[in-house]
């Protein structure tokens, strides 16, 4: 039963379309790949360290970007796979640091390792929902850098700080 809730979250998660890798970066509101690349952090209940990756997907009307990540996360006798479905609405500012606001579905599966006698493994497949919060800026590379905050409603994470790159 535990590998079929493994394989049915994967199966789940390879759903999620993603456009070519080489698309450009465009300023008009569209759908396509805008850029990709890592994110890093630490979460709460269960309390780990989170590594993933993110694509930029483009806008789907203006300054309301989707975002998708998955991520996996370690500790706290836990292994966590999870994907999320996220907008951001970008803030228009007039300066480097661009802040945004959003939320989004997460779907996570949860493998307990239980050394306690009597007790064993568990695992079990989440749906919760994300509050995200964060900043990112141009780097001199071109690239975009991102401070980010997550309160997850459900049963996932309840609070996660990350940091990434898009590339």
């Amino acid at each position: 039963m535990k590998h079929t809730r493994m394989w049915m979250l994967a199966l789940a998660l390879s759903i999620v379309p993603v456009p070519a890798l080489g698309a450009q970066r465009s300023s008009s509101p569209a759908l396509g790949l805008r850029g990709w690349g890592p994110r890093v952090g630490l979460a709460d209940d269960p309390d780990q360290i989170v590594g993933g990756v993110h694509f930029d997907l483009g806008d789907i009307v203006d300054r309301l970007r989707f975002v998708p990540n998955f991520e996996l996360g370690v500790g706290d006798d836990f292994t966590t796979v999870s994907g999320t479905a996220p907008v951001h609405y970008l803030f228009r500012v007039n300066a480097n640091v661009q802040p945004y606001a959003g939320g989004g579905l997460t779907l996570a599966w949860f493998d307990r390792d239980d050394d306690r006698p009597g007790r064993g493994d568990d695992d079990e497949v989440e749906l919760g929902v994300k509050a995200i919060g964060g900043v990112q800026w141009r780097l001199r590379s071109g690239n975009d850098f991102f401070l980010e905050l997550n309160l997850g409603f459900g049963d996932i994470h309840d609070v996660q700080a990350m940091a990434g790159w898009t590339f």
